[in-house]
């Protein structure tokens, strides 16, 4: 199996579409997950949208890895934001991640730590494209309208964004073996409150077009031509 470059994972096909200009690129028939390739033999990069969750992000991570042994793995989207600091779409490359729904605490576990594992905090190296600052995010399969309904112990955490796929594509990676390959870069569409499923609407196009800047960047650091989405303006 020859190595790919590059694959990018990607929850839902609007952020897809809203990065790449994926018409340009190759739809290849590998079912159970839609996938795009660009690049010729000596340069090549995948898109691999998973669909929205946990579940599905681990499986489509699995299915990167068989089908693709990508030399690198770039977890790209939107995400609801924590950090009132940060201003809706601005880019921010992921450090650390970690579960927050993953709860065995009962059994002597740390929240987060999925039983029979050592970690509960994944680190991601990563080659973020300078400036792109860092942010901290939690990951897990409920919608978060604030910090509230978080377990006590991750109060130290601090994170600054949330989503629904990032740590278990970690995970994935780190039972292959693998984690150093991960980066991820996330641009927040919305603040986490009763507002974010209308700011979510209104924010994604600017989000999504910061997003593409830094997938630009990644792409032709690898010889790949870029193929974006066409840019939008400001938030509103």
């Amino acid at each position: 199996m020859t190595s790919t470059p590059v694959a990018f994972v990607i929850a839902m096909m609007e952020e897809a579409e809203g990065i790449f200009d994926l018409p340009s690129w190759t739809e290849l028939s590998l079912a159970p997950f839609p996938v795009y390739r660009r690049g010729d033999d000596t340069a090549q990069a995948v898109v691999v949208v998973s669909g929205i969750g946990t579940t599905n992000a681990a499986a489509a991570t699995q299915h990167v890895i068989d089908r693709f042994d990508p030399e690198r793995v770039v977890n790209m989207g939107v995400v609801g934001c924590l950090n009132h600091d940060i201003e809706i779409g601005a880019v921010h490359a992921v450090s650390t991640c970690a579960f927050f729904d993953v709860d065995v605490t009962a059994f002597g576990y740390k929240i987060g730590q999925i039983p029979q594992t050592e970690v509960h905090e994944y680190p991601l190296t990563g080659n973020a494209p300078k400036p792109v600052p860092t942010a901290r995010l939690l990951s897990g399969d409920t919608f978060v309208t604030g910090r509230d309904g978080f377990h006590p112990e991750l109060a130290g955490f601090d994170a600054d964004f949330v989503d629904m796929e990032l740590t278990a594509i970690a995970h994935t990676l780190l039972r292959n073996g693998q984690l150093e390959q991960l980066e991820s870069y996330k641009a927040p569409s919305d603040y986490c409150d009763s507002d974010s499923p209308e700011a979510f609407d209104e924010n994604l196009p600017y989000a999504l077009s910061r997003l593409a800047l830094v997938a630009e960047q990644i792409l032709e650091a690898r010889g790949i031509s870029a193929a974006l989405a066409e840019p939008v303006g400001a938030a509103r």
